[in-house]
């Protein structure tokens, strides 16, 4: 069963979010994820338009969801 967990990773190490349910060693895929970027000014045509932050921020978590889903997919057709 492969199943993925969300972690920090600092100083070398990584602290999970959920402790895994395993007992034993196990193989494992580690993916760095990008630093979050905030907008900071728009301009041009833009510049008229509110941005909606919630969101944004609603689509990015569904984004990260279905690229952890894809990841997991790929992962068990090696």
């Amino acid at each position: 069963m492969n199943y993925a967990i969300e972690g920090i990773y600092q100083n070398g190490s990584i602290e999970f979010m959920e402790m895994p349910q395993f007992h034993k060693p196990v193989k494992v895929m580690v993916i760095f994820f990008e630093n979050k970027k905030e907008i900071k000014k728009i301009g041009g045509l833009f510049k008229k338009f509110t941005v909606d932050y919630d969101q944004i921020e609603q689509d990015l978590k569904e984004l990260k969801q279905n690229s952890s889903a894809h990841i997991l997919e790929e992962f068990e057709n090696l």
